[in-house]
Protein backbone atom coordinates (compact mmCIF):
# COMPACT_ATOMS: atom_id res chain seq x y z
CA UNK A 1 0.00 0.00 0.00
CA UNK A 2 1.58 2.97 -1.22
CA UNK A 3 0.90 6.40 0.31
CA UNK A 4 -1.31 9.31 -1.13
CA UNK A 5 1.19 12.03 -2.87
CA UNK A 6 0.00 14.96 -1.00
CA UNK A 7 0.53 13.21 2.20
CA UNK A 8 4.05 11.95 0.69
CA UNK A 9 4.59 15.97 0.24
CA UNK A 10 3.69 17.23 2.94
CA UNK A 11 6.06 15.05 5.04
CA UNK A 12 8.83 16.11 2.99
CA UNK A 13 8.68 19.54 3.01
CA UNK A 14 8.23 19.37 7.35
CA UNK A 15 11.90 17.03 6.99
CA UNK A 16 13.06 20.19 4.72
CA UNK A 17 12.30 22.09 7.10
CA UNK A 18 13.61 20.53 10.22
CA UNK A 19 16.91 19.61 8.53
CA UNK A 20 17.22 23.37 7.61
CA UNK A 21 16.85 24.12 10.69
CA UNK A 22 19.53 22.09 11.57
CA UNK A 23 21.96 23.12 8.88
CA UNK A 24 21.51 26.86 9.69
CA UNK A 25 22.09 26.21 13.22
CA UNK A 26 25.14 24.21 12.68
CA UNK A 27 26.58 26.95 10.57
CA UNK A 28 25.81 29.83 13.05
CA UNK A 29 27.68 28.01 15.51
CA UNK A 30 30.68 26.92 13.47
CA UNK A 31 30.62 31.00 12.40
CA UNK A 32 31.00 31.42 16.10
CA UNK A 33 33.84 28.76 17.00
CA UNK A 34 35.99 28.72 13.71
CA UNK A 35 37.92 32.37 14.48
CA UNK A 36 38.75 30.43 17.17
CA UNK A 37 41.28 28.90 15.21
CA UNK A 38 42.92 32.00 13.84
CA UNK A 39 45.67 33.06 16.46
CA UNK A 40 46.98 29.78 16.87
CA UNK A 41 47.37 29.77 12.95
CA UNK A 42 48.83 32.97 12.83
CA UNK A 43 51.29 32.13 15.64
CA UNK A 44 52.23 29.86 13.87
CA UNK A 45 52.93 31.54 10.69
CA UNK A 46 51.45 31.38 7.33
CA UNK A 47 53.86 29.11 5.43
CA UNK A 48 53.14 26.34 3.52
CA UNK A 49 50.60 24.16 4.75
CA UNK A 50 49.66 26.68 7.48
CA UNK A 51 48.68 29.23 5.08
CA UNK A 52 46.19 27.20 3.03
CA UNK A 53 44.15 25.88 5.84
CA UNK A 54 43.85 29.23 7.15
CA UNK A 55 42.84 30.71 4.23
CA UNK A 56 40.27 27.35 3.99
CA UNK A 57 39.05 28.52 7.17
CA UNK A 58 38.57 31.72 6.19
CA UNK A 59 35.97 30.51 3.08
CA UNK A 60 34.18 28.16 5.68
CA UNK A 61 33.79 30.85 7.99
CA UNK A 62 32.61 33.36 5.15
CA UNK A 63 30.34 29.64 4.36
CA UNK A 64 28.83 29.21 7.55
CA UNK A 65 28.48 33.52 8.24
CA UNK A 66 25.81 33.20 4.74
CA UNK A 67 24.01 29.99 5.52
CA UNK A 68 23.69 30.55 9.71
CA UNK A 69 23.02 34.53 9.46
CA UNK A 70 19.10 34.16 9.64
CA UNK A 71 19.16 31.46 12.43
CA UNK A 72 16.41 31.75 15.32
CA UNK A 73 14.99 35.19 13.43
Amino acid sequence: MSIPAPTRLASGRRVAGLMSGTVKAAAFWAAIAIPATYPVLLYMGLEGGTGLLFVGLLFANALALAIGHDYKR
